[in-house]
Order: C-alpha cells, then structure tokens, then sequence
C-alpha cells in the first residue's frame, strides 16, 4: 500500500464476494473509507444483515452508506440475462418491472435507457399492460437494472415502500449515511431528513434528474452531501450534457460548501481485467481537479474480478491528480502603492524595484516562486504607480506573467488591487514589498489547510504592523489596531488560499469594496472569514530572516543584514542538497 495520504476519499460498493473481513480489510488498506450497501439488490433481511455484517466487521473508522433505490422502476423477475440485439422488437412485461403501471406513463416514441444507460429501447406501441419497444442499443439486460424515461418520474411517487422499509432499517442499525435516489426538490430531501431527527445519519442526496440540477440551490441548502451519479442523469438530461453539468455542479456545491460524490462508471474496464484504460485514468483525473470530495466504485468492487485493484487505482490516480491540483497555484503580487516612504529612490520607481543586495525585490520574489514550482506564466502582478516601467522591466527579462492596472492605487488599499486580480484557482498572495527566505514560502505551500497565513511570532508588533489573533490553533481576527499583547504575530504579507477559501475570500473583499471599503487591509477580510467557519492557519516563519520595506529606514535593514542571511539560508540549504 501507498504511504501517501490524501484529501479525496473513497466509496466501495461490497457486494456478497466481498463480504468478508480479510477482503473489507484488504479493500480499506487499499483506499476505502466508506462501504457503501446497495438497497436495490436482495430482501430486507439480506440488506439487514450485511449491515450488521459491516459494522461488526469493518475496519475503524470505515463508514457504512446505505443507498436507497428510489423511485427508480428497475427489472424485475428476471431469471437469467437476456440479449437484446439491436433492431429487435423487446416487450417488457409488467410483471419484469418494479413499477407496473409503467404502461400508463409511456407511450409511442418514448426513449427508455437501461443498465446505466448502457442498452436504449424506443417504445413503438402499447398493448394492454405490454410496452413493445425496439432495441435501438442492445446488451443483456439482467435482474434489478435500472430503467428510466425522461419526463415521467414527477408523477411517480417519490417513495416507494422498499425506501420506506429500508430508511427503518437504517434508523434501527445507526449506519452513517443514507443516500436518496431521484431527488427532484428540496422538499424530497427534508421530508427524509425529518424522519432522521434524533439520529446521527447523513443524507446524501443523488443529483440525477433534471429537476434537482434545475433546483440544484435549494437542493444543496439542504442537504449533507450531494452525489452526482453520472449514469442515470445520462438518461435524464443525455450523455453529452453530462460533463459540463456536472463541472457546473461541483462549482456551486464548492462555493456552497457541500461535499460532492462523483459515481458511476470510473473504472467499467477492471471489471474482468487487472488495468485500467486511459481514457478512465483521464475521467477519474478530471473528476478531482473538478473539485470531488469523494469517488465512488459500484460494480468494480461489488462484483468484479479485481476490486482491490480497482480502488487501488483509483486511489493513486486521484491522489496523484490532487498532488497536482494543490500545487497548481496562481500568484498574485501586489505592487501598485505610491511608494512614499523613500523620498527620491522612488519619485520614478515602484518600491517593488528597489535593490535589495544585486537584486529587485519583485526579481527576488520571482526567483523564489521558480524555485518552488510555480511558473511565472501563473503569476499576476498588480500596478499602479509607475507601472509602465515594472512592465517593460519584467516583460524585458522573459516574464511569461499578465499584469493588472489598478487606476485607483493612491486612494484604494492592497485589498482593492487583490480584488481585481479574480484568480480562478488555488492562491498566493504576495505583498509586493517583502524579501524573505524560500523555505517559509515552501512551509506555506505545504501546510494543510484551507488557508494558510505566514505569521513571524517574534516581532516586535508596532502601530503599523498587520497583526494578527490566534485561538484555538486559527486566525480569528487581523489588524494593524489589535492590542500586541493579545496578538500571536505579524502577518508578514504571505498567504494561501485553496480555490474554495479563495472564493470566498473574494466575496468577503466584494462586500466591503461595495459598502465603501476602499482603503480597508486585506487583514480586515480574515474576521469574516474566520466567522464564516473558515479556518485560517498561522505558519510560522520560525526566525527565518524576511523583512517589508515601508521606508528608508526599512530598505536599509533589507540590504545590510536580512538579504545576506537570506542568502546564506539558500546556499546552506543548497550545500546540503535541502530542496527549499
């Protein structure tokens, strides 16, 4: 098993093969951390006992999901497989499905798509209870596959009374999760949620009809955690919409702070063979850097050959995908203040420009993000005085980066020149005044955390010093009018922040530029942040030379002493083969 550790999770379907302790065990040092029970498939009694099974036997910490069928009409009374070829006429039965007036609700030209959509039938006629179709994609169509016909699900119940039964059965065995099929509104979600009051159980509500994207918010607002199971919502909404709606999905799930489930048909491949195909390895891939907090495997576990395989792969190919996602950051330096504290150094120069020992402190800053991986072509620099000159200068020594215009530097703040920037993605912010030793940039880089703030906590704090207040481990509030002896340190001008607290960290500076704030810190932002529920970590700089250059004063500080130890920090580093 990989040692790697990381944020993405993993649901495994267990099916009767893999009913077993060694293989639960096997299954969890492999990648699972919830088993997941299908509610479609055997009696109540059999759904009751592999529960009870699990929670007996899982590993520590292995949660149980149990995932209620729905109203989903699915075959029934199907002995053995039947092969359906294509352009053969196929009459389903009442007595084949679970719903048996299906043949009320269809009718001539109606599309039906089964077995995750994998076969397709046309309805050419009804006769009595008889829906006749034609096979336009064929397959075998066995016992307990899911059918489904756009536009007829609203005028079915929402609960049928397997759901019923088995939500007892959740409420009796205290399971974790329930996840509930076809939703189609926010109702359907709180009249389960009712029913869980006085329990510990999570509802997990499956996005895949087109009424739940349609209602996408309320649903969210309402629910624990949603799934976008990809293989009915094809057959509601069609499989080229799928991609794109469920990017847009994630999106808004992120920014509402609900964690998202992708399911369905990662790994079809590793059914019956031990690799996986490409074009796979690119879907679960791209299901991460989306932004899913959990994958989840169905039949590639619960009865396929190779399902330690399976959520191995599955493992190292989201887990290396993450690797990549959290490291793929935009920067934003900030450099667009007047400069005022230098008298003529800076009358035709952006203090970013200054040298600071045979180097600009913006050269040395860019030096520093290269050599921890992040390419200038991911970074923007925000101007404002004496912007033309910091362009050419840049763009003259090969800066693949953009820049940003703020036309309101001598009256806004660093926050409104931050506002402007709108990066898309994982963030560092960089004040555009400060050296400082590598390593702290690469402590802030890997820290875990939402939100991570550079903060020197042997300062000696003054009026003008961004100060900030700890409790319990995280930043509660940041400003330069804090008492210094309630404060933990200084922020030093250097923070990252994951898309989702970017995001947020931007709709916080929104609502302070548009009631007035124009000349508020950036530290302003971090209370409203911290009241939000966002956890904002301190990373010490641990007396690792860094210094801002506000004045002359400051300046000379940078060049006779901090930029030498700096330098000495990276060679020693260097010399002992200490990658930064």
């Amino acid at each position: 098993m990989t040692q790697r550790t990381g944020k993405t999770r993993f649901i495994c379907t267990i099916g009767p093969k893999i009913l077993d302790q060694e293989c639960l065990e096997k299954l969890h040092a492999n990648g699972m951390n919830i088993a997941r029970v299908n509610g479609s498939h055997g009696s109540l009694d059999d759904v009751r006992q592999m529960i009870e099974y699990l929670k007996q036997n899982l590993p520590g910490g292995v949660e149980i999901l149990l995932d209620l069928p729905g109203n989903k009409i699915r075959t029934d009374n199907i002995s053995e497989p039947i092969r359906l070829e294509a352009g053969a006429e196929f009459i389903l039965k009442p007595q084949n499905l679970t719903y048996r007036a299906l043949h009320q609700r269809v009718e001539p030209g109606c599309r039906i798509s089964a077995a995750d959509g994998l076969i397709q039938l046309e309805v050419t006629a009804v006769d009595g209870t008889d829906i006749i179709t034609r096979v336009l994609i064929g397959g075998k169509l066995a016992n307990r596959k899911g059918i489904n016909i756009r536009g007829i699900h609203d005028t079915i119940p929402f609960d049928f009374e397997r759901d019923v039964s088995l939500l007892n059965i959740a409420i009796e065995t205290s399971i974790d999760w329930v996840g509930l099929s076809f939703v189609r509104s926010s109702e359907h979600v709180r009249r389960v949620k009712s029913q869980l009051i006085g329990t510990s159980i999570g509802v997990v509500s499956k996005v895949e009809t087109s009424e739940a994207v349609d209602r996408l918010d309320r649903v969210l607002a309402e629910s624990d955690i949603i799934m976008i199971d990809r293989g009915d919502l094809e057959a509601d909404i069609g499989r080229e919409n799928v991609p794109l709606t469920g990017k847009r999905i994630i999106r808004r799930a992120r920014e509402m702070g609900v964690p998202v489930i992708v399911a369905s048909q990662f790994l079809c491949s590793m059914l019956d063979r031990p690799l996986p195909l490409m074009a796979e390895v690119s879907d679960i891939t791209n299901a991460v850097l989306d932004g899913a907090d959990i994958l989840m495997l169905s039949e590639e576990t619960a009865i396929g050959e190779y399902p330690y395989e399976s959520i191995a792969t599955m493992r190292d190919v989201a887990w290396n995908a993450e690797s990549f996602a959290t490291s793929d950051y935009e920067v934003v330096i900030l450099a667009a203040g007047s400069s005022t504290g230098f008298g003529s150094l800076t009358s035709n120069k952006q203090k970013c420009m200054l040298d600071v020992g045979g180097t600009t402190i913006i050269q040395h800053q860019l030096e520093n993000l290269s050599a921890c991986g992040i390419r200038d072509d991911r970074i923007t620099v925000v101007t404002g005085h004496n912007h033309r000159q910091i362009e050419a200068y840049l763009r003259g020594e090969g800066f693949k980066g953009r820049f940003v215009f703020n036309p309101w530097f001598d009256n806004t703040n660093m926050m409104v020149s931050l506002w402007m920037s709108r990066p898309t993605t994982n963030l560092v912010v960089l004040y555009g005044d400060i050296i400082f030793d590598r390593s702290i940039l690469a402590d802030v880089l890997s820290t875990k955390g939402d939100a991570i703030l550079a903060v020197d906590t042997d300062s000696v704090l003054d009026p003008e010093d961004e100060k900030v207040a700890v409790e319990d481990g995280v930043i509660v509030r940041g400003s330069k009018d804090l008492d210094p002896a309630e404060c933990f340190g200084e922020f030093i001008g250097l923070a990252r922040f994951d898309s989702r607290a970017a995001q947020k960290l931007f709709e916080a500076m929104d609502a302070r530029v548009k009631s007035g704030g124009l000349m508020d810190f950036i530290t302003a932002t971090f209370e409203t942040l911290a009241e939000g529920g966002l956890a904002l970590t301190p990373c010490p700089t641990e007396s690792r030379p860094w210094n801002d250059n506000d004045c002359l004063a400051d300046l000379d500080v940078s060049r006779d002493r901090v930029f030498g130890e700096i330098l000495a920090a990276h060679q020693a580093r260097d010399a002992a083969g200490v990658k930064s």
